[in-house]
């Protein structure tokens, strides 16, 4: 009797899942199956047009891609944001602001649209290495963020 429970109570929570909706974040989802990516800073780019490509969108120049980006500023800052008693850091901000207009293959280009991306981490000068790989996590995922912000943008624009 109790593992016919126990399999009713999984039963019924994948039902309430699946009928909420809930589902992973996939790939990028675009309506269109080229681009052009210039400006930025050449690690953002990269990954920009790798995370365009794992999605099935070919990399072409500007005069046979549908959509054109162009990067018009990305720019990553690191500030403190406190201090310990004793002087030493205790929290950093980690801000990501990426600045890019587009257009479509015969249309005038958009306004600048800015999108950005905040974090904060507490910092600790024993663990140098856990917290310098926690702040790689930390910028890769708002990358992850702001590319997925763009392609939103983009596929949603005629």
């Amino acid at each position: 009797m109790q593992i016919f429970l126990k399999k009713l109570t999984v039963l019924s929570l994948i039902l309430f899942l699946s009928a909420c909706g809930f589902q992973l974040r996939g790939d990028i989802q675009a309506n269109f199956d080229s681009i052009s990516i210039t400006g930025g800073s050449p690690s953002f780019n990269k990954t920009l047009q790798r995370k365009f490509r794992q999605a099935g969108i070919s990399i072409e120049n500007a005069a046979q891609a549908e959509k054109v980006v162009e990067i018009i500023k990305n720019n990553f800052t690191k500030t403190i944001l406190s201090l310990t008693g004793t002087g030493a850091v205790s929290e950093y901000q980690l801000d990501y602001e990426v600045t890019y207009r587009f257009k479509n293959q015969n249309t005038p280009w958009n306004d600048p649209i800015t999108i950005e991306a905040n974090r904060t981490y507490t910092y600790d000068d024993a663990d140098i290495l856990a917290k310098d790989e926690e702040e790689k996590r930390l910028v890769s995922g708002m990358e992850d963020q702001l590319i997925k912000t763009m392609a939103t943008q983009l596929s949603l624009s005629k």
